[in-house]
């Protein structure tokens, strides 16, 4: 009996052991599988191998940690240029597009033996080629594909293609004809009987008089013109119109801009403090622009913040990273559409800081947070000068009035 007791006692000693062990076991799994899903994939492949970008690419920074050269593992900067071609790739890609270059250029014309429109000259290949155009008559077509004065007859030329890729060229020569427009008989004939006046023109120079031709091509002229009718007032008034709805709308164009700047100014330092706050939480630079960028459209969703210019901004530069466009680019094309000096700089800081890293980028975030402040106070006590500018011309208004309230009777009670 007594053995039994303890035979029982162990078991709920076990069973009471059984629960924390467990709830101790899957602590253990969730952490690791959540280490080992959450890290980051790093530059290293093979334990020394660093991936180039593919022909074309931008040069790369990768910071490692090297054991051996000291006593513990020191950081290094290592420096990848993209993948180069060969001389044999680069003439084998070169060859490659030059045999489908006749259907890339052509545009809307048939062939390049039939050309009455347009060219489409590209100046940059997938592959990583990059193209150079010459036309041996640029007044006919120039170097961009586009069809310059007008030919009577046809007319062959030459343009002249240079690939490169890397330090590797070739030169190419590419015949094309091009053709007169092609009208109508209605429309070729109007302009036959233009060429026809302009010829009389220049015989009859010196003459007082421009004679006009009787007939043309066996058919009898007539001509008249239209009489006055004494409405031409109304196409001044039209003019004058159309030259107040121009001033308006540049005005207006320029009220915004000067709107949008405004925005963009005040929103700043607001910005850059979400900004400096999720970096010095932990994030990259990359997934604090995502965050804030999820938790604007989150508030516009819910109507709980209207359209702001900066954070629209910052929306167009994440789509465009979604998209594909590296973020050095993206970040710099964000600082050149706010076309302002702090967005500059900061876009000049975000892409420094990814390619090279900046370790006091939390001390230069909250130096450029102090002055967007500093911007922020000056710009509300010069829109508070300017709305009190605005103001005088009604209290003028208002003390006229009240001088001719005041005047006029006296006048009237002196006469």
């Amino acid at each position: 009996m007594a053995e039994c007791k303890k035979q029982n006692e162990k078991k709920q000693a076990a069973k009471a052991w059984l629960a924390p062990a467990a709830s101790v076991l899957g602590a253990v799994f969730l952490y690791g599988l959540l280490t080992l899903t959450a890290r980051e994939p790093g530059p290293l492949s093979e334990g020394r191998c660093i991936g180039r970008e593919g022909y074309g690419g931008e040069e790369q920074e990768y910071q490692v940690w090297v054991e051996g050269i000291e006593e513990q593992a020191v950081p290094v900067t290592v420096t990848v240029g993209p993948q180069v071609y060969t001389k044999q790739e680069a003439e084998a890609v070169f060859d490659r597009i030059i045999g489908g270059m006749e259907n890339k250029i052509r545009a809307d014309n048939p062939n390049l033996m039939e050309v009455r429109g347009n060219l489409k000259l590209p100046s940059r290949m997938e592959e990583g080629v990059s193209l150079r155009w010459y036309s041996s008559e640029p007044d006919i077509i120039d170097s961009s594909g586009r069809l310059g004065e007008e030919v009577d007859t046809e007319k062959l030329l030459t343009l002249y293609l240079e690939l490169s890729a890397g330090e590797y060229r070739q030169d190419y020569e590419i015949p094309v004809r091009v053709l007169p427009p092609d009208r109508s008989k209605e429309e070729q004939k109007l302009v036959d009987f233009l060429k026809e006046l302009s010829l009389l023109n220049e015989r009859q120079k010196e003459e007082p008089w421009l004679t006009l031709p009787e007939r043309f091509e066996g058919k009898e002229l007539r001509y008249h013109t239209k009489e006055k009718s004494g409405y031409e007032p109304l196409l001044l008034l039209g003019v004058a119109m159309a030259v107040l709805l121009v001033w308006k709308e540049k005005n207006g164009i320029k009220q915004e801009s000067q709107k949008r700047q405004r925005e963009l100014l005040l929103d700043y330092a607001d910005l850059l403090s979400k900004l400096m706050v999720l970096i010095c939480a932990g994030l990259t630079v990359r997934n604090a622009w995502e965050r804030m960028v999820k938790d604007y459209e989150w508030a516009l969703d819910q109507k709980k913040q209207r359209s702001r210019a900066a954070y629209e901004e910052m929306r167009y530069t994440y789509y465009q990273m979604q998209s594909g466009m590296a973020e050095g680019d993206a970040y710099r094309e964000f600082g050149r559409r706010c076309r302002l000096q702090s967005y500059l700089k900061l876009s000049g800081l975000l892409e420094q800081n990814r390619r090279s890293g900046t370790k006091n980028m939390r001390a230069i975030l909250e130096t450029e947070m102090t002055d967007a402040l500093e911007q922020r106070k000056n710009l509300a006590r010069r829109l508070g000068e300017e709305a009190g500018t605005r103001l005088l011309m009604p209290l003028f208004l208002m003390l006229g009035i009240v001088m001719v309230m005041i005047m006029v009777p006296a006048m009237m009670t002196m006469g």
